[in-house]
Protein backbone atom coordinates (compact mmCIF):
# COMPACT_ATOMS: atom_id res chain seq x y z
CA UNK A 1 0.00 0.00 0.00
CA UNK A 2 1.57 3.10 0.87
CA UNK A 3 0.36 7.27 1.80
CA UNK A 4 -0.93 9.45 -1.01
CA UNK A 5 1.18 12.78 -0.57
CA UNK A 6 2.46 14.85 -3.11
CA UNK A 7 5.69 16.46 -3.16
CA UNK A 8 6.47 19.44 -5.24
CA UNK A 9 9.23 22.49 -5.55
CA UNK A 10 8.47 26.01 -6.86
CA UNK A 11 10.90 28.40 -7.40
CA UNK A 12 10.87 31.55 -8.29
CA UNK A 13 13.46 34.10 -9.80
CA UNK A 14 14.17 37.69 -11.89
CA UNK A 15 17.82 36.55 -12.82
CA UNK A 16 18.01 35.01 -16.77
CA UNK A 17 21.57 33.55 -16.32
CA UNK A 18 20.30 31.55 -12.59
CA UNK A 19 16.70 30.53 -15.16
CA UNK A 20 19.72 29.41 -17.90
CA UNK A 21 21.60 27.57 -15.48
CA UNK A 22 18.99 25.50 -13.92
CA UNK A 23 17.86 24.44 -17.78
CA UNK A 24 21.27 22.90 -18.64
CA UNK A 25 21.21 21.18 -15.31
CA UNK A 26 17.51 19.70 -16.12
CA UNK A 27 18.87 18.90 -19.10
CA UNK A 28 21.84 16.77 -17.68
CA UNK A 29 19.21 15.00 -15.90
CA UNK A 30 17.82 11.28 -16.64
CA UNK A 31 15.42 11.68 -19.58
CA UNK A 32 12.50 9.82 -17.27
CA UNK A 33 13.03 13.26 -14.93
CA UNK A 34 13.33 15.87 -16.99
CA UNK A 35 9.56 16.04 -17.82
CA UNK A 36 8.85 16.80 -13.94
CA UNK A 37 10.06 20.30 -14.49
CA UNK A 38 8.43 22.86 -15.97
CA UNK A 39 9.12 27.02 -16.50
CA UNK A 40 6.89 29.75 -17.19
CA UNK A 41 6.89 32.88 -17.35
CA UNK A 42 5.42 35.85 -15.27
CA UNK A 43 2.93 38.33 -16.86
CA UNK A 44 5.29 41.35 -15.70
CA UNK A 45 8.74 41.86 -13.95
CA UNK A 46 10.37 39.53 -16.30
CA UNK A 47 9.95 36.68 -13.75
CA UNK A 48 10.10 32.97 -14.28
CA UNK A 49 8.84 30.59 -12.38
CA UNK A 50 10.60 26.69 -12.02
CA UNK A 51 8.17 23.95 -11.07
CA UNK A 52 9.02 20.62 -10.10
CA UNK A 53 6.38 18.30 -10.02
CA UNK A 54 5.42 15.73 -7.77
CA UNK A 55 7.18 12.59 -8.67
CA UNK A 56 3.49 10.12 -8.42
CA UNK A 57 5.10 7.51 -5.84
CA UNK A 58 3.65 6.99 -2.75
CA UNK A 59 5.50 7.22 0.90
CA UNK A 60 7.21 3.41 1.75
CA UNK A 61 7.72 2.51 -1.88
CA UNK A 62 11.14 1.94 -3.00
CA UNK A 63 10.38 4.59 -6.15
CA UNK A 64 9.59 7.32 -3.74
CA UNK A 65 13.40 7.59 -3.15
CA UNK A 66 14.03 9.00 -6.56
CA UNK A 67 11.60 11.91 -5.83
CA UNK A 68 13.33 12.36 -2.86
CA UNK A 69 16.50 12.54 -3.84
CA UNK A 70 15.32 14.84 -7.43
CA UNK A 71 13.89 17.19 -4.97
CA UNK A 72 16.85 17.49 -2.60
CA UNK A 73 19.59 17.89 -5.69
CA UNK A 74 17.29 20.73 -6.91
CA UNK A 75 16.89 22.45 -3.62
CA UNK A 76 20.72 22.44 -3.24
CA UNK A 77 21.35 23.11 -6.98
CA UNK A 78 18.90 26.66 -6.26
CA UNK A 79 20.86 27.37 -2.69
CA UNK A 80 24.05 26.87 -5.25
CA UNK A 81 23.18 30.70 -5.83
CA UNK A 82 23.31 32.03 -2.63
CA UNK A 83 25.19 35.55 -2.37
CA UNK A 84 28.10 36.40 0.24
CA UNK A 85 24.80 37.69 1.93
CA UNK A 86 22.78 34.75 2.39
CA UNK A 87 20.43 36.08 0.11
CA UNK A 88 19.06 34.18 -2.98
CA UNK A 89 17.77 35.48 -6.48
CA UNK A 90 15.51 31.90 -6.21
CA UNK A 91 12.72 32.40 -3.40
CA UNK A 92 11.59 28.65 -3.09
CA UNK A 93 9.46 26.49 -1.54
CA UNK A 94 8.76 22.64 -1.20
CA UNK A 95 5.59 21.62 -0.17
CA UNK A 96 3.95 18.44 0.54
CA UNK A 97 -0.29 17.84 0.03
CA UNK A 98 -2.65 14.57 0.59
CA UNK A 99 -3.31 12.41 3.15
CA UNK A 100 -1.03 14.30 5.51
CA UNK A 101 -2.94 17.43 4.77
CA UNK A 102 -0.76 20.44 3.57
CA UNK A 103 2.57 22.06 4.69
CA UNK A 104 5.92 24.21 3.52
CA UNK A 105 8.35 21.46 4.27
CA UNK A 106 11.46 23.64 3.11
CA UNK A 107 12.07 26.97 1.66
CA UNK A 108 14.30 30.06 1.47
CA UNK A 109 11.87 32.93 2.27
CA UNK A 110 11.04 35.07 5.31
CA UNK A 111 8.00 36.67 6.88
CA UNK A 112 9.51 40.73 7.03
CA UNK A 113 6.43 41.96 8.25
CA UNK A 114 5.87 40.59 11.62
CA UNK A 115 2.00 38.56 12.25
CA UNK A 116 0.49 40.55 9.25
CA UNK A 117 -0.35 37.69 6.85
CA UNK A 118 0.14 38.90 2.89
CA UNK A 119 -3.61 38.91 2.30
CA UNK A 120 -4.80 40.81 5.20
CA UNK A 121 -1.90 43.54 3.52
CA UNK A 122 -3.08 46.92 1.87
CA UNK A 123 -1.44 48.19 -1.38
CA UNK A 124 -0.62 51.86 -0.79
Amino acid sequence: MGIENNECVIATTWNKEAIENIKQWITSLDLTLQPLFTILPSLINGKQTIILAPDGSKKGWKTAQIGNDLRDSFINKLKGFDYEDGSNPFAFVEVGYGEFGQKALRGNCTNRYGDVEYYEMEED
